[in-house]
């Protein structure tokens, strides 16, 4: 959910608090918005990544060298 707020209302330690329990707060100052507080995602880690990889490439066809002669030739066109 997002909660829109005026700059001049605003409350930094009551609007983190929204924020960490999963709000998204938009800051406007005379009814324009000026700027987005939401939450940090944590990254994922080197491990995750990697399983990810190995997970999107076990689906695929194996590229040939054809493909790869093909792909090559179209690159010089």
């Amino acid at each position: 959910m997002t909660i829109t707020v005026n700059i001049g209302d605003a409350d930094l330690s009551e609007l983190l608090a929204k924020v960490e329990a999963g709000e998204e707060i938009i800051l406007v100052r005379d009814g324009v918005s000026v700027a987005r507080i939401a939450a940090v995602t944590k990254p994922a880690s080197s491990k995750e990544l990697i399983e990810t990889i190995f997970r999107e490439r076990s689906g695929r066809q194996p590229v040939t060298q054809a493909e790869i002669a093909e792909w090559k030739q179209i690159g010089r066109r």
